[in-house]
């Protein structure tokens, strides 16, 4: 009687799992297969596989160092594209044949080949700064810094701001335009005679990669510097 219960029960249970089988529908399931990662060969002797490893390192090395070095050249490539060169160029005052058309004049230019950014620009006469072109001319001519009427004694003249500002690639900009008058005649003379060699004209400039620059109108090559401040 046990017997036929329990095979019963068993019946039942095997019919109750097909109707739900029945109801899923049809399906397969897939099981999946686990990746098998390839063991690398060996040679069987200590020192070949030794050689074989190192070799690979060494090569990996090499590669990287390739790839840096690439790199740093690349940069140094757009940053030597991208490099501003700023010259400070005086006139050297001497009198000429026409004396309507002579004239002291300052030209600060960029022939490099990245934008200037112009951070500080400075006027030294003897190697001391002073505070402004009116100031230079006069102790040039040998006359004290608070002359009167500086204005009347030096004549009509065009100076222009440089710091801070922008020089684009190939362009310039004129920093002073001095006349000879015949009011100023006798000052002009003596700055014109002693300009060259007593005044000095220095810049701080950077480029777009904040590289950064001192420049004298007495030396032609530039002196780098970490920052204009």
């Amino acid at each position: 009687m046990l017997h036929r219960n329990m095979l019963r029960a068993s019946d039942m249970e095997l019919r109750r799992t097909v109707a739900v089988l029945s109801s899923l529908g049809h399906h397969e399931f897939v099981v999946p297969e686990t990746e098998l990662v390839p063991e690398i060969r060996k040679t069987g002797h200590r020192l070949a596989d030794l050689a074989v490893a190192f070799s690979a390192l060494f090569v990996s090395l090499c590669s990287l160092g390739i790839a840096l070095h690439h790199g740093r050249t690349m940069q140094r490539l757009v940053e030597a594209n991208s490099r501003p060169f700023i010259q400070v160029t005086t006139s050297n005052g001497q009198p000429a044949t026409d004396s309507t058309s002579q004239s002291f004049t300052v030209l600060i230019s960029n022939p490099g080949a990245g934008a200037a950014r112009i951070e500080r620009f400075s006027i030294l006469v003897d190697d001391k700064p002073v505070k402004d072109i009116s100031e230079a001319l006069l102790r040039l001519a040998g006359l004290p810094d608070n002359t009167p009427q500086a204005s009347a004694v030096l004549g009509p003249m065009t100076y222009s701001e440089v710091a801070p500002s922008y020089i684009k690639a190939g362009s310039d900009q004129i920093v002073l335009r001095w006349p000879r008058t015949a009011s100023n005649a006798s000052v002009w003379d003596k700055d014109a005679a002693a300009g060259s060699d007593r005044v000095k004209f220095e810049t701080c400039y950077c480029s777009i990669f904040d590289e950064c620059w001192i420049e004298n109108s007495h030396t032609f090559r530039p002196t780098a510097v970490t920052s204009c401040g």
